[in-house]
């Protein structure tokens, strides 16, 4: 259940509105493509495939180094876990009641973006620097569900299950760059019509964070985190 939780907490943040809007120009310099040749891209798939699949490595990879960091402070402090748990989940309905638009957080709005590295065709490795850059927080506007997952990380008992939790947040946050780039006109028109959802997808993920919010406040994280 805390694995589904992660990977929808990827895919929420992929929508957020700082991110969904500017995925045809990330996707562009990504792939080395004009959208007219993402469109149809019949003649490029194998090049949308590695060139964004390098991209999601690159993300991945930072996102799997903070989820067992997580998890390593997470333990170290675990004679004050229930403390901090309630302190955390505190945290985590702040960040809900924001994106429901309750509450707002001026720093959560504010753009922090690499944009050097999306300014011509790189090479693989710098996609995978890309990927790496967006990773380690391309903008606040993806911290509030970032954030609750490594709070659910450092809830962890080992340092790898932490790790995996936030390499399946980041399988969720990559994987739709991946699709919407090999469904060519269809994960286009998909993006569009998700555009017009915006306020929906926000209250979402606002509810979704205050219901994990409550389970750490109220100490029933069990009732998501398998027993083993």
């Amino acid at each position: 259940m805390d694995y589904l939780l992660a990977f929808t907490a990827g895919i929420l943040s992929f929508t957020s509105a700082c991110i969904l809007p500017l995925i045809p120009s990330y996707l562009a310099v990504i792939t080395g493509l004009s959208v007219t040749e993402l469109k149809d891209n019949r003649h490029h798939r194998t090049q949308i495939l590695v060139r964004i699949s390098m991209f999601i490595l690159g993300l991945i990879i930072p996102l799997i180094l903070l989820g067992m960091t997580a998890s390593t402070i997470g333990s170290a402090a675990l004679s004050y876990s229930q403390n901090f748990s309630k302190l955390f989940g505190f945290i985590v309905i702040l960040f809900g009641l924001h994106l429901l638009g309750l509450l707002k957080f001026q720093f959560l709005n504010k753009e922090l973006r690499l944009d050097f590295l999306f300014k011509k065709k790189n090479s693989l490795w710098s996609v995978a620097l890309m990927g790496l850059a967006f990773g380690f927080g391309w903008t606040p506007c993806i911290g509030p569900m970032l954030s609750s997952i490594l709070i659910m990380a450092a809830d962890s008992d080992t340092m790898w299950r932490g790790g995996r939790l936030l390499f399946v947040y980041g399988l969720g946050l990559g994987l739709p760059f991946l699709l919407i780039g090999i469904l060519s006109t269809l994960g286009f028109q998909f993006l569009n019509s998700l555009k017009k959802h915006m306020r929906i997808i926000s209250i979402i993920s606002g509810v979704l964070l205050i219901i994990l919010g409550l389970l750490l406040i109220t100490g029933n994280m069990a009732y998501i985190t398998p027993a083993f």
